[in-house]
């Protein structure tokens, strides 16, 4: 957990941006090197971010912990005294209780930010009808599995439709949610220590359905992380989306 309790200070929240890549993963720009982001987050007066590039099938775990290691060894080039770096990937839950890291990447990660539909991807898993509410559930599944096994630090993105191509409304997914539904799940994940993304893209994306996961999970007392999925610097300073994620959300 990177805050001991939760906080529903939007403010507070985007001083950490804990969803940010490099260019390690094949869809961040060019520009985004190492140096280029730490000089943007300082420049932001953040207090921290998470390095959190993809894990999917196309590396293995020893290239990653290697990728961590050269991560490591040039950030001891910058002064970061006034700047958290967590270290960490967005892994890839893929069905339900399955990914693809190993148990050593696994541990050695300050921070396991899991994804759980990026369905675009051609070994993720699907469920076997083809409706909104099929895809809802399967997402709770596997949401589920990671939250047991205490695998996951925070899930990203969280329930979007965005990924799942055959749905031309991408906000179909979300409406077959029941608050029941989100609700359990909260408080599930409350109880083993996991956190939900404030996901700056997917709350702009997907408003109406923004509204109820933020309202139901300070019901439910859950801890929020603020991320901007950054693919390029010029995205790391979380104050460019938080006037309208404020908008939405408040």
């Amino acid at each position: 957990m990177i805050f001991q309790e939760p906080l529903y200070d939007l403010d507070e929240l985007a001083r950490y941006n804990l969803h940010v890549h490099t260019v390690f993963s094949l869809c961040a720009k060019a520009p985004a090197l190492l140096f280029a982001i730490l000089k943007a987050a300082q420049a932001a007066r953040l207090k921290g971010i998470a390095l959190t590039d993809h894990f999917n099938d196309d590396i293995s775990s020893e290239q990653y912990m290697e990728h961590i290691r050269l991560l490591k060894q040039e950030a001891e080039r910058f002064n970061t005294s006034e700047l958290k770096v967590y270290y960490g990937a967005e892994l890839s839950a893929y069905e339900p209780g399955k990914s693809l890291e190993s148990e050593s990447l696994r541990q050695s990660l300050d921070y396991r930010l899991y994804t759980v539909n990026h369905f675009h991807l051609n070994f993720w898993g699907h469920p076997k009808e083809n409706t909104p509410a099929a895809y809802a559930l399967y997402m709770l599944d596997i949401m589920r599995s990671f939250i047991l096994t205490k695998k996951a630090h925070c899930f990203a993105h969280p329930f979007i439709g965005r990924f799942i191509h055959q749905f031309e409304d991408q906000t179909l997914v979300t409406k077959a949610l029941s608050d029941n539904q989100l609700g359990d799940i909260f408080c599930l994940a409350k109880k083993n220590g996991v956190a939900w993304e404030i996901n700056s893209g997917a709350i702009i994306g997907d408003p109406e359905f923004a509204r109820r996961y933020w309202n139901l999970g300070r019901e439910c007392g859950v801890t929020f992380h603020y991320g901007t999925d950054a693919h390029h610097p010029d995205n790391v300073d979380t104050a460019k989306t938080l006037p309208l994620v404020k908008k939405i959300l408040l």
